[in-house]
């Protein structure tokens, strides 16, 4: 097998940026080479501040949401005009990924194709079928999306609204807000689907996917602002000095409250592998020393 990072998967229908739909081409090389695994980097969405620093894929900013970056956006409704075409001429044939300028300009012709396309989707069948199936994670990241937007920070204690977490409070934030949260849960829905085509496209070609558990939790993400309980907080988690690092390692993350995640049966694990088990045949756990001791700071 290989594995590989998405982003790196450009093809000339890309935009800038390797996507979902560009994993079909490596599923045909991997079955004309016998491979029978493709394993990917965490594919999470990661959008902090718009920046450069966002690219890193172990710090998500949900444990659920796909990143929009991978999104094929004429599958998603994006009309392929003259300017579209130019501008995909010119992100393809950047040596590098402009992570910056490839998810502004995706984010900038998503929102002009929700305002046709999206609102229609809403209304319909599957997207009704998406929605009642992930609703507990959803909705709560549409939020946290339009919060951080607002206020120009994913750093939630800094928030002028909705620092804590309420249900109550972000039904009626959303009741004044539809068309952004809408937004976020159409772009969640198209993202879904493309994956999953992906998926699908693999396994009728014999070939397995395996996705990446990240060991730690981003301190300003949706699941720290959700479930503040179940992490701790005020913890760091590292490594200590060892031949690789002379003065120890410190990653920045939170470390689990396990005490507090037993009272419910471990239902935030169970959900968040649930939801990798729709995507993923087999997952690498990054770190999974880190389930048995882990070095806090």
């Amino acid at each position: 097998g290989t594995a590989i990072p998405v982003f790196s998967l450009r093809s000339k229908d890309s935009f800038g940026v390797g996507e979902f739909k560009d994993l079909k081409l490596l599923v045909d090389w991997a079955a004309k080479t016998g491979q029978s695994l493709l394993q990917l980097l965490p594919v999470n969405d990661t959008t902090m501040t718009g920046s450069w620093t966002d690219s890193y894929p172990y710090n998500a900013n949900s444990t659920f949401a796909l990143h929009p970056q991978f999104i094929s956006l004429p599958e998603a409704g994006v009309r392929v005009t003259k300017e579209y075409l130019s501008l995909q001429k010119e992100l393809n044939s950047l040596p590098q990924i402009d992570y910056e300028r490839v998810n502004d300009e995706k984010d900038r012709l998503l929102r002009k194709a929700f305002k046709t396309v999206g609102k229609k989707a809403l209304v319909g069948p599957e997207f009704k079928a998406f929605y009642d199936a992930n609703e507990h994670w959803l909705v709560p990241y549409a939020a946290f999306c339009v919060l951080r937007d607002l206020n120009g920070t994913p750093e939630f204690g800094k928030w002028k609204e909705l620092s804590e977490y309420s249900r109550t409070a972000v039904d009626s934030f959303r009741a004044g807000h539809a068309d952004e949260m809408d937004f976020y849960l159409w772009e969640q829905f198209c993202l879904d689907a493309q994956l999953k085509d992906a998926v699908e496209y693999a396994h009728s070609k014999g070939v397995a996917i395996k996705g990446d558990l990240p060991i730690g939790i981003s301190r300003t993400s949706v699941d720290a602002w959700l479930y503040p309980e179940l992490f701790n907080l005020d913890s760091q988690a590292g490594a200590p000095p060892d031949a690789f690092s002379e003065d120890g390692q410190n990653w920045g993350f939170p470390t689990y409250n396990w005490e507090e995640m037993s009272k419910d049966g471990y239902g935030w694990w169970k959900a968040r592998l649930g939801k990798m088990s729709e995507y993923f045949d087999a997952f690498r756990i990054d770190h999974i020393l880190g389930f048995f001791r882990i070095w806090e700071i």
